[in-house]
Order: structure tokens, then sequence, then C-alpha cells
């Protein structure tokens, strides 16, 4: 059987001249159109057909087959390529796109082909698009023709994203940490100092606190020495001790001691990396606080009425009024920007005029609601309590 792997550049790069050469026994061929080297192929011949994907079918369950990778050269030709790049990127800003390999099994013999029940394979990451509500957008447009830009949070912390979902847990707890020691650490730099600035400023300790409460776990449980500690549910003060002293190892490891941390092994500082990312973010969202003031609202409104994107919502609503016990019928409007209805503002304008009802009739039973957008009938909500309404106590005697 033949193996041919396809391995992608990230951004594509010339060769004033190229040839195939041999690769752990194989054979790289570049991949080029029009003078542009877009990635790189790997051929292996006469292998076992047995490095061939297999197929299990289930008899039982919703899932009827699993695909079972047996490819055991694959892990070899990445540690490879990854290698032979490291040599690279100490020159040239230039990147494969490791994780997602295109992969063919082809039959030499007609036996053969008859053996392999999966031709081909690909791994790749996907990405979706990133959903972003427009009033966020108008309102960083209308933020940045006013006082102070947070650039230092944003940039920093894009890093230490884009570092963390390239899997490089070092390097993006490395920005977080800049961000951290940039705004909270006062100027110092020797870990007792340090640690003292970072106890002592109340807002980073309540930051801190804030990020504890919901951390983000990590895809593979390590049991690194910073899972261990937050299995503990720690206080503020101490996962500062602990950040700084990992800032300590990670910013100034030295490469010949023997417990020294290595730049291919990233896995044992996920959580780490999380923790610092989470805390960063909370950071750079207290800086973005400008765009959600008040008077941005109204700009915000008062520019889509300017231009006519504005919807009106009728909310008609029964409720039981239990000075009178009665029920009785009454409608709200709203107005929100916007030219077409979505999920997210349905339930905004839900939960406002729950807030609404609640504000202006504290005592009385909602028993309905149906919210309709104005001029249509199109429906945006209906609410139904089947709950009756208490019955009231008799009165003493």
């Amino acid at each position: 059987m033949r193996i041919q792997y396809l391995v992608k550049l990230r951004e594509p790069i010339n060769f004033e001249d190229h040839w195939p050469i041999s690769i752990m026994g194989g054979d790289l061929h570049v991949v080029s159109k029009n003078a542009r080297v877009l990635a790189f192929e790997i051929t292996f011949s006469g292998q076992s057909v047995h490095l061939a994907p297999a197929m299990e079918v289930h008899k039982e369950g919703n899932i009827k087959c699993t695909i079972v990778g047996r490819d055991t050269l694959l892990p070899f030709v990445k540690t490879q390529l990854e290698d032979a790049f490291a040599y690279l990127q100490c020159h040239f800003d230039v990147e494969i796109l490791i994780d997602e390999i295109e992969t063919k099994y082809i039959g030499e013999t007609k036996e053969e082909e008859k053996k392999i029940k999966i031709k081909s394979f690909m791994s790749e990451r996907v990405k979706n698009p990133l959903i972003l509500p427009y009033d966020l957008f108008t309102r960083a447009i209308m933020a940045a023709e006013r006082g102070r830009v947070p650039k230092l949070e944003a940039n920093l912390l894009k890093m230490a994203r884009t570092e963390m979902l390239q899997k490089r847990y070092i390097d993006s707890f490395r920005y977080s940490f800049l961000l951290i020691e940039s705004l909270y650490g006062n100027g110092k730099y020797k870990a007792t100092q340090l640690k003292d600035a970072l106890k002592t400023n109340s807002e980073f300790v309540s930051i801190v606190t804030n990020a504890l409460k919901n951390p983000m776990p990590p895809k593979h449980a390590r049991n690194s020495d910073t899972q261990k500690l937050l299995s503990t549910f720690p206080k503020a003060e101490k996962v500062i001790d602990h950040i700084v002293e990992k800032r300590g190892f990670y910013f100034h490891g030295n490469a010949k001691h023997k417990n020294a941390w290595r730049p291919d092994e990233q896995g044992t500082a996920e959580t780490l990396c999380l923790l610092s990312l989470s805390i960063a973010m909370l950071i750079s969202h207290k800086a973005s606080m400008p765009m959600f003031d008040n008077s941005l609202s109204q700009h915000h409104l008062e520019n889509a009425k300017r231009v006519g994107a504005i919807m009106t919502l009728n909310v008609n609503f029964r409720f039981h009024d239990r000075d009178y016990d009665v029920d009785q019928e009454s409608k709200i409007n709203f107005e929100i920007p916007g030219t077409k209805m979505t999920p997210k503002m349905a339930f905004m304008v839900a939960k406002g005029f729950l807030d609404r009802f609640e504000e202006s009739l504290p005592v009385a039973d909602l028993k309905s609601a149906r919210c309709t957008i104005a001029g249509t009938d199109q429906k945006v909500f209906d609410m139904e309590f089947h709950v009756a309404a208490s019955l009231k106590t008799k009165k003493e005697t």
C-alpha cells in the first residue's frame, strides 16, 4: 500500500528551485501553483494495509459506525516536520498546518485495493464564524471617539488567546501575565515584591476572585500543579502567589537546569494558561466598560431611528389583580433598534417585559403574555402561566 500525506502551509512561500527529497524512507514533493509553494506531499510505498483506517459497525445505539485510526506512521511524520520547521522558524515566519493533514491510502495491487475500506482521511479544525451583536460594534465605533482606548489590553489579550488556540499554552500564559504585571505590578519585578503589589491591589484581587468562580476547564486533565491548586478551591491570594511563581519558572527558565521547561511540553501549562487567560479577559472587560456607557445606548437608539432601523413590539398581557380579585388586560410597547428579529433580541424583550411587569405590578399574578411586531402578525413570543392565583385567606372572626 502507498500512503500519501498532504501537509499545507499556513501562508504560501516561494522556492528559487526545488526537487523531490527523501524523508524517513519516503519521498517529499513540493506542491506549488503559479510558482507559489502551497503544501508538501510525502509518499511512502510498500506499507501494510493495516495502517489504513478501519470501520467498526455498531448494531445497537444511535451511532451506526466508528472510524478507527490505525496509522502509526503519521505521528512520526508530524514530529519530523515540526522539528524541521523549528530550524526554519529561527529565521523566517513560516508555519505548516500540522493538525490539518490530508491522508490517502492507495492499494498497490488489486488485492490491497479491496482490503482498504477507507481510501482517504483528513483532519481539520472547524472554524465557525463569530456571532457578534451589532450593538457592540456600534458601541465600539462610538466609544473610540472618546477618551482612552484599551489598546494594551486588546493587543496582549489577542496574543494570549491566539497562542491558546494554537495550543502554545506557555506562550499564552506569558502574554496574559504581561498584561497583569503591566497594569497591577506597580513596577515591581522581584517575586516577593510583585506578590505583595498584586495582593494589596483590591481591584486585582477582586478580578482573580471572579475568575475563580467559573474557571475554564482544560480539555486534557494532566494533574499539573495548577490543576491541583484549583482543586482545593483556593483564595485569590494563594492563586496570585502561584502565578507569580510560574512567571519565575516560565520567564526565567534555565535550559541547563534538570527540571527546565521545554517548548514542546506545552500540555502541562494548559490549566495555568486558561486560568491566567480568564484573569486577562476580565481585565480587558473592565477596560472596555466605556463602550457600555448609558449615553452610548441612547446614541445607538437615536442613530437607528435616524436611518429607520427601528422596530416596535407590542406585548399584550393578562394578569390577575389581587386587590379587586379580577383578571385584567394591558399592553406595553417596546422600541428596539434593528431591522429583523433574532432569538437574542426576543429573549431581551421578554426579560425586559418581565422586569417592567414586576416593577409596576409587584403583587399581581401574570397569566399570559403575547408579543408581536407592530403592524404585522409576526409573533415574537408567547407566555402562558398555568398556576392558579393564590386563594384568599379567610378573615379571622
